[in-house]
Formats: structure tokens, sequence, C-alpha cells
């Protein structure tokens, strides 16, 4: 199974390219995850009862959402994490700049 993150989500693989790293889906990783576990339990049974696989994928997701929601939601720890990463970030589209005041400085 995959390292997982502080906060429960499956750790990003390392990208072969440091500089183009693509954006990671948490759910999307977790679902993987879950599909790979859930797949291996289900379609391994000696009975004949084997659900479509898209049907399996869907519960992946499912699962995959309610745990990152469950995490949040009764994990105090990775709530608190949450925030503090929340409260550490800048919204640059907040940020004014008054280019006059500054120009008029260096007068």
């Amino acid at each position: 199974m995959a390292a997982m993150s502080e906060e429960g989500h499956a750790a990003p693989t390392p990208a072969a390219k440091p500089g183009a790293a693509p954006a990671v889906d948490v759910v999307e990783e977790l679902a993987k995850q879950i599909f790979v576990q859930l797949s291996g339990h289900v379609y391994s049974r000696a009975d004949g009862a084997k659900p479509d696989p898209k049907a399996v994928v869907a519960m992946s997701f499912k699962l995959a959402e309610a745990f990152i929601a469950g995490n949040f939601e009764f994990n105090t720890a990775a709530r608190e994490r949450r925030e503090a990463k929340a409260k550490a970030s800048v919204d640059v589209s907040k940020i004014e700049i008054d280019f006059g005041s500054i120009s008029s400085a260096k007068k």
C-alpha cells in the first residue's frame, strides 16, 4: 500500500522531472488504492457473483470522498493542520499595491 500523508491522503509519488510535477488529485489516488484492494477481494472469490468493474470504480470514489470528508470531521489533528495551512497561505487576489505612493516616495 502507498504511503499516506499526515492528513490521511495518499502521498504523491515523486515526479520524474522536478519542475513539471502534475497536480495530484488526492481523491483519485485514494480511490485508485481502494479499487485495487476491493478488486482483489471481490474478483478473487470462488463464487460466481462478480460485480461490474464500473460499479467497483464508482464505489471506490464514493468511499474515497467519504473518507476524506470524515477525516476532517472526526480527525482533530487533520482539521488543525488544514486550518493552519489555510491561515499560512496568502491570497494574492486580496493584495493591493498602491503604485502611486511608491512612485511619489522616490521623488
